[in-house]
C-alpha cells in the first residue's frame, strides 16, 4: 500500500510538471500574433486486478484483493483556436484573418505549413515572408500555388485576399477538423487533411490577430498547480516518515 501511494504521488506530481509548462508556454506567447492556447487532457491509469495465493503459491487458494490504479497521466494536448482579437497596426504586411482559416507557408523539404501569425515582412527577393523566412503562398486564377511578391509602392489586399486587384489572390486554407494538426514551434501546424477553402472568412490588410490566451484563467491555472504541488510534497513527507518507522521497527525486530 505505501510503495502504490508513493508511486501515485510521485506520477501525479510529473503531472503537474507538465501542467506547468504548459501554463508557462501559454503566458510566455501572449504577445505572439495568432498564437492559440493549449489544454493538456487527463486521463485515469488502467486498472489491474490484484489477488495473492494464502497459504502459499501450492495451496490453490486464490485469494482476490481487489484493484489497483496506478493514477492519473497526460492523455494529449488540445488547441483552442477562438479567434484572438484583431489589433490595428497600419503597417501594409500585417495581415489577419476574421474568421475561419490559415496563411498558408512554404515550409522546408517541400511541405506545407498553417498559421493564424500574420505578421509577415518582406524579404530581399521581395518575397512575402514570415518572420522565420518562410515564404507566404499565393494562388494565381487557375488555383496554382505562387509567391507573392510586393514590388513598388502600391500593396493593397482585399477582403477576398486579391493582390492590387490582380488575378492572384491570398492563399487562405480552411479545414473541417483542426485538432489533428501538428505544432511546429509556437505558431506554424502541419496536418495531411486537405484545404476545403477560403469560406466566408475576409482578410484585414494592416491588422494583426492577438493571442487568444486568458490571463486570469492561465495565473488561476498556474495557483491550482501550485497549491497540488504543495499538497503532494506533504504526502511524499508522510510516505517518507511512514517508511523511515517501518524500516527501523523492523530492524529492531
Amino acid at each position: 500500500m505505501i510503495i502504490r501511494s508513493l508511486y501515485n504521488v510521485t506520477r501525479q506530481m510529473n503531472v503537474l510538471q507538465k501542467k506547468q509548462e504548459n501554463n508557462s508556454a501559454n503566458v510566455a506567447n501572449v504577445n505572439t500574433p495568432g498564437f492559440k492556447y493549449q489544454d493538456l487532457i487527463q486521463k485515469t491509469m488502467r486498472e489491474y486486478d490484484i489477488h495473492n495465493h494464502a497459504g502459499g503459491r501450492n495451496s490453490d487458494r486464490w485469494n482476490s484483493l481487489g484493484s489497483i490504479n496506478f493514477g492519473t497521466d497526460i492523455d494529449g494536448a488540445y488547441t483552442n483556436f477562438t479567434q484572438g482579437a484583431l489589433k490595428e497596426t497600419g503597417i501594409a504586411t500585417d495581415f489577419a484573418i476574421n474568421g475561419p482559416g490559415f496563411f498558408t507557408l512554404a515550409l522546408e523539404d517541400g511541405e506545407t505549413g498553417y498559421t493564424r501569425n500574420g505578421n509577415f515582412r518582406v524579404d530581399e527577393d521581395q518575397r512575402l515572408v514570415t518572420q522565420e523566412g518562410y515564404p507566404v503562398m499565393g494562388q494565381d486564377a487557375q488555383g496554382n500555388p505562387v509567391d507573392i511578391f510586393v514590388t513598388g509602392d502600391f500593396f493593397s489586399v482585399s477582403a477576398n485576399g486579391a493582390i492590387n486587384d490582380s488575378d492572384v489572390q491570398f492563399m487562405v486554407s480552411n479545414f473541417d477538423d483542426t485538432q489533428d494538426f501538428e505544432l511546429r514551434g509556437q505558431i506554424i501546424y502541419v496536418t495531411g487533411q486537405a484545404n476545403v477553402g477560403m469560406g466566408e472568412a475576409e482578410l484585414r490588410q494592416g491588422y494583426i490577430e492577438s493571442a487568444n490566451v486568458d490571463m486570469g484563467q492561465e495565473i488561476v491555472k498556474m495557483m491550482e498547480v501550485s497549491r497540488e504541488f504543495q499538497a503532494n510534497q506533504r504526502a511524499l513527507t508522510v510516505i517518507n516518515d511512514t517508511l523511515q518507522k517501518t524500516v527501523n521497527e523492523i530492524g529492531r525486530n
